[in-house]
């Protein structure tokens, strides 16, 4: 009896530890598909569907289905542009705070805040700089159409 417990067990954890992959792998395919135009958000969904499709994983071929049909009714290039655009005015202004934050941790020459601002100051540019990657990745596919 013991036995048989530990097997289910064993296949039940094996099983929760593939599912979480397997959904890790399709939010990171979908974050890859990120700065596209509609068109390419519709033609990535549709990929994942056919995907979904061979492994018969029917929940996620409904939730696609359901995402592409959200893609066709409501995705508009324009609106796409403008959300990269507010992002990175975001962004942009989250550095500036940043950098008024490390300026002052400097006047007061707080060595251990001035290290901590500008780990802060570091990551804002980073996600500055990511944001203006999808903009320009958009603009890119755009222009491939």
């Amino acid at each position: 009896m013991k036995s048989t417990i530990k097997s289910s067990v064993s296949k039940l954890t094996l099983l929760s530890f593939l599912t979480t992959l397997t959904l890790g792998v399709c939010a990171a395919n979908i974050d890859d598909h990120e700065g596209q135009t509609c068109a390419g958000k519709k033609e990535a969904i549709e990929a994942q569907i056919t995907e979904a499709q061979k492994t018969d994983n029917v929940e996620r071929v409904q939730g696609l289905e359901k995402a592409l049909l959200n893609v066709k009714m409501h995705c508009k290039d324009d609106n796409l542009e403008a959300e990269y655009k507010k992002n990175i005015n975001e962004k942009t202004e989250k550095v500036a705070e940043r950098q008024k934050d490390l300026a002052e941790a400097k006047l007061k020459g707080d060595n251990q805040k001035i290290e901590e601002k500008t780990a802060k100051l570091n990551d804002a540019e980073k996600e500055l700089a990511e944001a203006k990657d999808k903009l320009d990745n958009f603009y890119k596919a755009v222009k491939s159409k």
